[in-house]
């Protein structure tokens, strides 16, 4: 490696036009000045300064020298305040990944659209997939999470959480009116749910008297799309039981009631990880942020629809 330290002390010499001069900017002796040069010279193998006792030159091959060292320094220079400006201004790429495609639509992906209006200069690769992906193989900045982590290695920071609600909408609560225990949902009417590809039954869940109680009810409507769930509950067909992040907006408009939220069960994490070894850019850690205050204004409760009465809101 070469000696940046005798490298800047020959440019600033053969700026300035003597060793002295050169001392005097770089906070030297000029005996550190000139020994510093020697030690360069003898690494070369050549004669970068010819030296009288007046003055100090530079030779063909040190002027030579001269201009590629000093084109290196100030590239190195631009190089450094780049570097101390990118650790405050967010710029660059980032690739982020979401482990659920329902929620990357509804919660990641707006943040993300708000983030890159307040900062142009990042350019964001949004990849929406539910399969587990591996951040070093596939290059992944920022990969969130929903549900408990393994113990993997990853650094995590916790963004927010979500779970599952049962909620209804204002004119079937007002028909079959509205349940205050678990026990009484066998009277009511529900939109059931299919994972897709099975034919297994939806476990609803619900926390009673501190411990968990999975119940099953029978559905005239039954979809296997987390969307068209949304739609029967909104056309009154009967209640559902969805994660919140898809009827977070329904039930803050008034369109669906979340009932017996006293009894839901805990909710999961949410969390952003990356890798140990690659320390958060300055957009990642905006990224981050933004996201925690995204999820806290999406788990906002919802304000009722005028008519309806909910004792646990």
């Amino acid at each position: 490696m070469m000696d940046l330290a005798a490298i800047s002390a020959f440019v600033t010499v053969g700026d300035s036009g003597g060793f002295r001069s050169a001392a005097s900017i770089l906070g030297m002796t000029s005996s550190g000045v000139s020994k510093a040069i020697a030690r360069l010279e003898q690494r070369l193998g050549i004669q970068l300064l010819a030296r009288t006792t007046r003055s100090v030159r530079l030779t063909p091959a040190g002027a030579a020298f001269h201009q590629r060292c000093r084109a290196i320094l100030a590239d190195l220079s631009e190089a450094e305040h780049s570097a101390a400006a990118a650790s405050i201004v967010p710029q660059g790429r980032l690739v982020v990944t979401m482990s659920s495609t329902g929620f990357g639509r509804n919660r990641v992906l707006p943040v993300i659209a708000e983030f890159i209006k307040m900062h142009p200069q990042v350019e964001v690769e949004a990849r929406l997939s539910d399969r587990l992906v591996d951040l070093v193989d596939e290059g992944i900045d920022l990969a969130v999470r929903i549900g408990t982590l393994p113990d993997s290695g990853m650094i995590a920071s916790r963004v927010g959480e979500t779970g599952y609600v049962l909620c209804g909408s204002p004119e079937y609560l007002a028909a079959a009116g509205l349940p205050a225990h678990p026990d009484e949902l066998p009277q009511h009417s529900f939109v059931g749910f299919v994972t897709p590809g099975t034919a297994s039954r939806f476990e609803y869940r619900f926390q009673i008297d501190g411990e968990p109680r999975s119940m099953y009810f029978p559905a005239q409507l039954t979809v296997d799309d987390g969307e068209a769930l949304v739609t029967g509950a909104l056309h009154s067909v009967g209640l559902i039981m969805i994660v919140d992040y898809l009827v977070e907006d329904h039930i803050r408009a008034g369109r669906l009631v979340r009932v017996l939220r006293e009894f839901e069960m805990p909710p999961v994490p949410v969390s952003v990880v990356h890798l140990p070894s690659r320390h958060p850019s300055p957009a990642a850690r905006v990224l981050i942020e933004m996201l925690r205050r995204g999820m806290k204004q999406g788990q906002r409760s919802a304000s009722l629809p005028p008519g309806v009465s909910l004792m646990e809101s």
